[in-house]
């Protein structure tokens, strides 16, 4: 099948913070309030530093200015990853993953405001913990209004027979003692949350260690075009690869082909992360995109002129 967007011809939005392996701009959430767009993203430095700021950014899908910024020490917490922004009538919402600086877990929590530029970080509310989901850990959701309820996607990883090491290094995805897969929660008003459990398990070849839904745009046959992260070992778990699923409700998939299908199959041009977003001029793309030292940018591409409808 034909990728949504061609992720080579995409538009520069943040460079990264540094230069070489482990210097991210990416992981975007966005949020389309009329014909101004709100994009949430991290920056990350190699470690110790890790995940260390989170920005949240206003434009128009291909320009952003900064308008609101917090750091890891603002969650007491050794990183932040992917994290959410959406609006529910008057009240604007961040979904912000980070490692719990007391447990060592990846989890969710809530900070809503009146306005996008007026999050604290100090009023933030427990979401969804590891514990919801009977996991070592819950990070990087991906949220969409269909139907009338909220549905929260998130990387987690259920609990091995083992957990010696699993938070040691505050990154129980990293550790090889569990893979990372994509499952569902479910909500009424976006607060309290029910888990309904996998929906994208790993595969059997290159996307046997990770496999994390990031997004999905309506199918021309009715159904959802799902672009997902996958990755096939430990040693690939900061290098993932962009692969293809198809879905009729969101719930159950079938993977499209055997390999990643959106940017390189690994090094310069790889993607990762991809968020999508439904606009006046059609569907943007924001996604992580590795340059030749390694480094990742964020980006954004318009979709393909026979590509996928509306985004979810």
């Amino acid at each position: 099948m034909r990728p949504p967007f061609d992720p080579a011809r995409g538009t520069l939005l943040v460079a990264p913070p540094g230069a070489g392996s482990g210097h991210w701009a990416g992981a975007p959430g966005a949020y389309a309030d009329g014909d101004v767009v709100y994009l949430v993203y991290r920056l990350r430095w190699p470690r110790p530093v890790r995940g260390a700021e989170l920005v949240v950014a206003r434009g128009d899908g291909t320009a952003f200015v900064p308008i609101w910024r917090a750091t890891r020490d603002d969650f007491a917490s050794p990183s932040i990853e992917r994290c959410a922004i959406v609006r529910e009538n008057d009240r604007w919402r961040l979904y912000v993953s980070y490692v719990d600086g007391r447990s060592g877990r990846w989890r969710v929590d809530l900070l809503e405001a009146d306005a996008p530029d007026r999050f604290d970080p100090a009023t933030r509310t427990a979401t969804f913990a590891a514990e919801n989901a009977d996991a070592v850990a819950v990070k990087d959701p991906w949220l969409r209004r269909v139907g009338g309820r909220w549905l929260m996607f998130v990387s987690y990883g259920t609990m091995p027979d083992d957990l010696r090491g699993i938070h040691a290094g505050e990154d129980a995805l990293s550790t090889g003692l569990t893979r990372s897969e994509t499952g569902l929660a479910e909500s009424a008003d976006g607060l309290r949350w029910t888990w309904r459990g996998r929906v994208l398990a790993a595969g059997k070849g290159w996307d046997r260690f990770t496999a994390r839904l990031t997004t999905a745009v309506s199918d021309p046959e009715g159904g959802w075009l799902g672009l997902y992260d996958g990755s096939a070992s430990l040693d690939e778990n900061y290098e993932e690869r962009c692969g293809l699923a198809r879905s009729p409700d969101l719930r159950r998939w079938e993977r499209l082909g055997d390999g990643p299908a959106v940017g390189a199959a690994g090094g310069p041009g790889t993607v990762r992360y991809v968020e999508s977003l439904a606009t006046p001029g059609g569907t943007l793309f924001f996604y992580e995109y590795t340059r030749p030292d390694g480094s990742h940018e964020l980006r954004a591409s318009r979709a393909s002129g026979t590509g996928p409808g509306e985004a979810l």
